[in-house]
């Protein structure tokens, strides 16, 4: 199986360099778009290219957002149609390298597995060195986002390191996938829409020098509004339109009708398989 990632890049000099050399062995190709950075970034991802040049291809774009960097490192691989499956991959030297064989090795050897996804919650010591921010902030989203997606069991929403087939990724409607910061939600959505199956493993991330560029007084609002539009689109559209029904029925219904509409929403989820280390 060949794989390919993305790695969006914005003003990442001082980590692009050791991410790219820690994660290259383990891929046949990268994308790096440097994303309108206004430091060494694009510099250092061109050095990279010409060092590896039949593995490294860059993008330079006008700023357009993480998920916009993100989309169009996949519609260069999706043109160039020669890897079987397409991952993202942060810049800053948050993931660790280690998941990428693991990852190959279930779509290989799960044929019934349409994505491979790393889950910082399943892994006691990164969810032990997450900021307390960040770990009670997206432990309340995902859980949020388990409920308005209906991926039951999925842990770990917002944490972007995975690896999808191909086929999955071609069928995206990227005009439905977020820009910014909401690229992981809005993508977790479209794999929904198509009833990707998933597998998720520890993921032990790590936060060394790494800085979180989002600014939380704005991505909050935003990211309610997406939620908020996710359940009015699954409301209207897909088989668990009963189980919504009845979740909104449960307040003045005393909680009466919840036991029912969790087991209807269950029952439509798609595959979500755990595995240990």
């Amino acid at each position: 199986m060949r794989i390919a990632f993305v790695s969006p890049a914005l003003n990442e000099q001082l980590l692009l360099r050791r991410t790219v050399e820690a994660n290259l062995p383990f891929m046949d190709r990268l994308v790096i778009v440097n994303d309108g950075s206004t430091d060494r970034t694009g510099e250092i991802a061109d050095e990279l290219a010409r060092e590896h040049p039949e593995k490294v291809h860059v993008i330079h774009q006008a700023n357009a957002g993480i998920g916009g960097a993100v989309k169009n490192g996949m519609r260069l691989l999706l043109e160039r149609d020669d890897v079987d499956a397409i991952g993202v991959l942060a810049s800053d030297d948050q993931f660790d390298p280690r998941l990428i064989p693991r990852f190959r090795r279930i779509l290989e050897e799960m044929p019934d597995i349409d994505v491979a996804k790393g889950s910082r919650f399943m892994h006691p010591q990164s969810l032990h060195a997450m900021p307390s921010f960040r770990k009670w902030g997206n432990r309340g989203v995902s859980f949020v986002l388990q409920l308005a997606l209906g991926y039951w069991g999925m842990s770990d929403v917002l944490h972007g390191y995975f690896l999808a087939r191909t086929n999955v990724i071609r069928k995206m409607n990227f005009a439905s996938i977020a820009d910014g910061y909401d690229l992981e939600n809005t993508m977790m959505a479209e794999f929904r829409r198509l009833r990707a199956t998933f597998a998720l493993i520890p993921s032990p991330s790590r936060y060394g020098e790494e800085v979180s560029k989002i600014v939380m007084k704005k991505q909050i609002p935003r990211t309610i509004k997406t939620v908020a539009g996710m359940v009015a689109k699954r409301a209207v559209e897909g088989p668990d339109r009963l189980g919504l029904a009845l979740l909104v029925l449960a307040p003045p219904t005393l909680g009466a009708t919840l036991p029912v509409a969790l087991a209807r929403m269950i029952k439509t989820s798609p595959k979500v398989r755990r595995l240990k280390r």
